[in-house]
């Protein structure tokens, strides 16, 4: 439904009613285990479907109603943030212990992000800049924003500077030349090997200057992993 927060009359009607039916259905007959009908969901041909498309699948049905392939969609901050202490070899995995204020300053995973109705702590900086709901409202779904103040945080934030020089770090590591750098840091931030095409951009532009800071600032091998943290292909999922 277009309208999460609204069920009446004002708002959307479901695009497929039959499906919302048998899933209520199924959810009274798990016992009411929303975990069970996730893992429906989740394991459905439908939710494994690629994002890929055609043009004539495109003009039959440009707003994928009929949901012929996955949605291309942003990863929310929580993941974002997530992947990248991952690749970063920095995220602490601990399960369980006392929630996190400040974000910027912590290493484990988001959903410990302490989050206050009646008090603003330094993490709601962060998350409120990438469309995390307000928590003294309510809220039937999140918007999607792209706004001049993202980038900027992907571009300035110490944050992702310093998950960028770690990542440049990890790519060093068993590397003996710069192509086999490039590629080690591609296969730990997207999970693939470059195309010929992309390891000679990355090629020409680490090549043409030596990898050492400038005025302080970020070295050409970071600055190339700040780029690979902030690219579409990290940033969305497929």
């Amino acid at each position: 439904m277009g309208t999460a927060s609204n069920f009446g009359f004002l708002g959307d009607r479901p695009t497929h009613p039959r499906l919302l039916d048998w899933l209520a259905i199924r959810l009274m007959d798990s016992g009411w285990s929303i975990k069970q009908v996730h893992r429906e969901i989740l394991q459905s041909a439908t939710y494994r479907l690629a994002s890929t498309s055609t043009p004539a699948h495109i003009a039959a049905d440009p707003d994928n109603r009929l949901l012929w392939r996955m949605a291309r969609t942003r990863l929310d901050i929580e993941s974002w943030r997530d992947a990248m202490l991952a690749v970063s070899g920095s995220l602490d995995d601990t399960i369980g212990g006392p929630a996190v204020d400040n974000l910027f300053a912590a290493s484990r995973r988001t959903i410990y992000a302490a989050v206050h109705r009646d008090i603003q702590t330094e993490s709601d900086k962060l998350l409120r800049l990438f469309d995390f709901p307000n928590p003294r409202t309510g809220s039937g779904g999140r918007i999607a924003t792209t706004i001049p103040q993202q980038q900027l945080f992907a571009l300035n934030s110490p944050f992702v500077i310093a998950r960028a020089r770690e990542l440049a770090i990890r790519a060093a590591v068993g590397t003996a030349s710069p192509t086999d750098r490039i590629s080690q840091a591609m296969r730990l931030a997207v999970g693939r090997s470059p195309t010929p095409q992309e390891l000679a951009l990355g090629c020409n532009f680490l090549g043409a200057t030596p990898d050492r800071r400038l005025n302080g600032h970020l070295s050409f091998w970071e600055q190339y992993c700040q780029a690979l943290l902030g690219s579409n292909e990290f940033l969305f999922r497929p």
